[in-house]
């Protein structure tokens, strides 16, 4: 191979090992959030091990971390989830006959008082809790202090 052909070879083997470079730098992998807080629920695999409930995303295969490592990584939401403001007894155990999933692509509908004397709207929930069930909502979201509880 002639030196010229060899020095351009060289830069464009250059350029393709920056591009990629650069390319995987420029996104870098960002562990998803936590949905709830983590008071509480430091033990992280006894919903989130393999198999442990079917609808709490599991650790994918390639963690090999101690139980409650988690957060080293995974950091909580800012917030605490919204608290159930009415009773949760067995007329309320299953959460979805009152809070309706969005459609596709629609923003849940909070909570809004249409008339005087009809009880507000119970808020969608985002379509990223689309497979809860009722025991599910739960786990991260709380019966109110009571003397708060109102319709919902």
């Amino acid at each position: 191979m002639s030196p010229i052909r060899a020095a351009i070879a060289a830069v464009g083997f250059a350029a393709l090992a920056g591009a990629s470079l650069a390319s995987a730098q420029a996104a870098p992998h960002v562990p998803p959030r936590m949905l709830h807080p983590l008071a509480g629920k430091q033990d992280c695999l006894s919903c989130h091990g393999a198999g442990a409930n079917a609808h709490v995303t599991s650790v994918p295969a390639t963690h090999h971390f101690a139980n409650g490592a988690c957060g080293m990584c995974h950091k909580p939401i800012a917030e605490t989830p919204p608290a159930i403001r009415h009773a949760v007894d067995d007329a309320h155990a299953e959460c979805r006959k009152c809070h309706v999933q969005a459609a596709e692509g629609a923003t849940p509908a909070p909570a809004g008082a249409p008339a005087p004397g009809i009880a507000p709207s119970p808020p969608a929930p985002p379509a990223s809790h689309a497979t809860f069930d009722g025991a599910t909502c739960r786990l991260c979201h709380e019966p109110a202090a009571a003397g708060t509880q109102g319709g919902s």
